[in-house]
This record gives structure tokens, sequence and C-alpha cells, in this order.
């Protein structure tokens, strides 16, 4: 699955160079805890939810939170 910030401040473009992929779930946590640490992410408390398609990057786009704030976008789910 691949993920970009889900950030306001910066252009579709900036926030594609930096995509990253991760293969699961496990995986997605522990990007999570080492980028965003400040909001503490744990298995529990990580959602990701259908959030649209996005016809600029060809993404099924889905949004990735902690404790319901928006951390990343992705193409998908994972399991």
């Amino acid at each position: 699955m691949k993920i970009r910030p889900a950030g306001s401040m910066q252009t579709l473009a900036e926030a594609m160079e930096r995509v990253a992929e991760v293969r699961d779930r496990a995986e997605l946590i522990a990007y999570l805890q080492k980028h965003y640490d400040f909001w503490q992410p744990t298995e529990a408390n990580v959602t990701i939810e259908a959030y649209g398609r996005d016809e600029r990057n060809g993404w099924d786009t889905h949004l990735i939170c902690i404790d319901g704030k928006a951390a990343l976008f992705s193409d998908g789910t994972c399991s």
C-alpha cells in the first residue's frame, strides 16, 4: 500500500514526492510510530476509512487517522 502525508500545507506534487510503501498493518503502525510519535499511534487508535477517488493520482484514496486526526492518505487498505 502506498501512503503519503495528509497535511494541507503542501501541494499534491510535494506530497507525492514523499510517498512511501508499507506491506501490511504492522508495517503501517511502525511507520506511524516513527513519524507521528507525538500522537502515540497504536493498533487500537489507528483507523483507515475510504475517502474517495482522486483522479489526479489515480488512487482510490483512504484516510489514515490516529485518534481521529488525519495523518496519511493511502491508495487502499491493508490487513
